[in-house]
């Protein structure tokens, strides 16, 4: 019997013509390590929750806490960041967002903490969006967060930055809506990072119509798989998880008053882009402070290139992001 036609691979996973997946393992190579004397920005690994197999990687930046003594350690912001890969593939070691989360972190000045989430098919959503917010009560948890020693002497826990690219995106705003309606005790979030979230819904926009290049990080093809692996089974691309501002959740996005301030990015050759810019106009009919950035001639996961001007120019605005919002943040501007 012939294998199935491969029609996409990641480095966890392959995507199949029939529209089938199997996962493998990411090479070792593909991998980062956590350096806790790495410098300028040191990483460890922290278990979240070793049943569900949630955990994080912590960057922090030496410069800021190095030659302080114990009491005059400043307590920096915490970014909570998701990472990318369609709800299927990819993970916080996983080398593009260590070095995304280390350039974030030096930038901002902050402690930034990549989560490692369960995956799809295995674990459908909701399940990503339940480790995302196990995530961030763990924070001020005293048998968890508090417990991690940079965290307990580092973090400011009343400014959280909750930030993610692409499905990361989507989790992140999942996140912070519901983190708005709950308490979340001395936590407060300061605002949230939509990079190239990774909207979508049955009717086509015309980024997902035009022709794409076969080289595309993410075509429109492959949007609709990473979705029929991730939805729960049954459910449709209009599926609140999917199309998060569909005309009957407008009414609640309205009345959710405490949704912090956003930073949304597009890129102007994403598949994504016109979801992400519907989104945005969205959020801002229902009254949401937000601001919206499109990196012109950007395809999907730009970022990946880390010398970049257009990845220069995104960490740029997330900082003149984070200082209007923490105007006595110490990052490099």
């Amino acid at each position: 019997m012939a294998s199935p036609e491969i029609a996409r691979e990641f480095p966890d996973g392959v995507f199949f013509v029939d529209r089938s997946f199997a996962r493998k393992s990411m090479p070792k190579f593909l991998r980062v390590p956590a350096n806790p004397s790495a410098s300028p920005i040191a990483s460890r690994d922290a278990v979240i929750d070793e049943e569900h197999g949630i955990w994080a990687r912590i960057f922090l930046p030496t410069d800021q806490v190095q030659g302080k003594g114990e009491g005059d350690s400043p307590k920096l912001p915490v970014v909570l960041f998701f990472h990318g890969g369609g709800f299927v593939t990819l993970s916080a070691d996983f080398f593009i967002f260590h070095v995304l989360c280390s350039s974030i972190a030096e930038k901002l000045g902050a402690l930034v903490i990549g989560v490692n989430y369960r995956l799809a098919p295995e674990n459908r959503l909701p399940a990503a969006y339940e480790d995302g917010f196990a995530a961030l009560k763990w924070l001020a948890d005293e048998q968890g967060g508090r417990r991690d020693p940079w965290l307990a002497s580092h973090a400011d826990l009343s400014k959280i930055l909750v930030m993610g690219d692409s499905a990361g995106g989507n989790l992140a705003h999942h996140v912070t809506v519901r983190a708005a309606v709950e308490d979340l005790g001395e936590m407060r979030i300061m605002g949230q990072v939509l990079i190239q979230p990774f909207f979508g819904g049955i009717a086509r926009f015309p980024s997902e119509t035009k022709p794409q290049p076969p080289n595309s990080t993410l075509t429109t093809d492959l949007s609709d798989q990473l979705w029929e692996l991730a939805l729960p089974i049954g459910a449709s691309r209009d599926h609140p998880y999917c199309h998060v501002v569909a005309p009957d959740l407008k009414a609640q996005l309205r009345e959710i008053e405490a949704l912090p301030k956003a930073l949304v990015v597009a890129g102007s050759e994403d598949v994504l882009c016109d979801r992400v810019v519907e989104f945005a106009e969205v959020m801002r009919e229902c009254g949401k402070d937000l601001e919206l950035l499109v990196v012109e001639n950007a395809g999907h996961a730009f970022y990946i290139v880390p010398e970049s001007e257009k990845t220069a120019q995104l960490l740029e605005k997330i900082s003149a992001f984070v200082h209007g919002l923490i105007p006595k943040i110490n990052s490099k501007v």
